[in-house]
């Protein structure tokens, strides 16, 4: 346990991204189309980037040089 590998950590900084740009997508379709869609759209991102910023925060403990 403690022990991330690269490949890992890329993998969980790709998920963050992924998160941060499905907020950005939920604020445009809440704008434009569906407040209620892009509410919903809006709360699994969040919860999605939480989860993945906690995984990047423990995986990113580690040195890399």
């Amino acid at each position: 346990m403690g022990v991330v590998d690269d490949e890992s950590y890329e993998k969980t900084k790709r998920r963050y991204l992924i998160g941060a740009a499905a907020i950005i997508l939920a604020l445009a379709v809440s704008g434009s189309v569906d407040r209620t869609a892009g509410g919903v759209i809006w709360l699994v991102a969040m919860v999605a980037s939480i989860f993945a910023l906690h995984r990047l925060g423990r995986a990113g403990s580690i040195s890399r040089s």
